[in-house]
């Protein structure tokens, strides 16, 4: 398999793990807050890590002369998880997945333009128009209906995922995946320890009950998801990658529909049709660049 093609199954691996976001913020928003579950949840990960890290000796240091993109990326990463966790709880899951994903793929393109000088394709430009259509047609919302506050953290957790996942492409090449996922949870985890003791947030001791097996089933599609998307971002472009990664959005949609009995209409298939024809075309021309060469 070429790399390409690996980089593109990871993401998608990725889009199915973190499609399911939505449905675990909703399972888990009565029970626990934002800074909350974002601190346990990201313990949770960076234990179960770190016997693996120090058994293959991926801690390693990190030189001054990345210290700059490790910094953006886990500035970036603390701004992951808490904003859309707010943002699914206070407004409807589809007006915050479209907030989300637009300013994700906006901050993407940019970051692959001006950082990495991605060419700047016919392909990747209509597969940008495809998915904002997409987005458009699934995901109609009356204004009236926002709260502005879980408006910004849908913008902001949009705008950090794309800085994260696209900074990486800086780093995954010298440091091992899984040690940068491990750093970005220990940066989750320190940051909403500290607002959250600062605000005086509460405190809920662990039970035996569904709602801490939502926790661990939300920990262990966050570490698929946040890995595999790095993972996946070493062998495409940032750009490609972010249009790829709007599937999961058709994965969201999947399962609204087998979890809550949502159903379905005609816009949103369009609208989900049109999603898909934006994360193919690129490994579409790509699959006829290899044929022809």
């Amino acid at each position: 398999m070429s790399g390409y093609w690996r980089g593109v199954l990871l993401i998608l691996l990725s889009a199915l793990a973190l499609g399911s976001y939505g449905v675990w913020s909703k399972l888990l928003g009565p029970h626990f807050p934002p800074l909350y579950q974002g601190w346990v949840k990201a313990i949770m990960i960076a234990l179960v890590l770190l016997p693996f890290l120090i058994a293959r000796k991926l801690i390693v240091p990190i030189p001054r002369a990345d210290w700059f993109w490790m910094s953006v990326f886990l500035i970036s990463t603390a701004f992951t998880l808490a904003p859309i966790y707010y943002a699914f709880n206070t407004l409807t899951l589809g007006t915050a997945l479209l907030l989300f994903y637009g300013s994700m793929l906006f901050t993407m393109y940019l970051f692959g333009l001006v950082f990495f000088k991605e060419e700047r394709t016919w392909a990747k430009i209509a597969s940008l128009v495809f998915a904002r259509a997409g987005l458009a047609t699934v995901y109609t919302f009356s204004a009236s209906v926002f709260a502005l506050l879980g408006v910004a953290m849908a913008l902001l957790n949009g705008v950090a995922s794309g800085t994260e996942v696209s900074s990486s492409k800086k780093l995954s090449g010298t440091y091992s995946t899984f040690y940068l996922s491990w750093l970005s949870w220990i940066a989750i985890a320190v940051t909403n320890v500290i607002v959250g003791f600062a605000i005086g947030a509460p405190l809920i001791a662990p039970t035996l009950t569904i709602e801490w097996g939502y926790m661990v089933g939300f920990a262990l599609a966050s570490f698929v998801g946040f890995w595999a998307v790095m993972e996946g971002l070493k062998y495409v472009d940032a750009s490609v990658g972010g249009v790829i990664g709007l599937t999961e959005i058709i994965f969201g949609l999947f399962f609204a529909w087998a979890i809550f009995a949502e159903i379905l209409t005609t816009q949103t298939l369009i609208g989900a049709l049109l999603i898909l024809a934006a994360a193919a075309l690129p490994s579409i021309v790509e699959l006829r660049r290899a044929r022809a060469s």
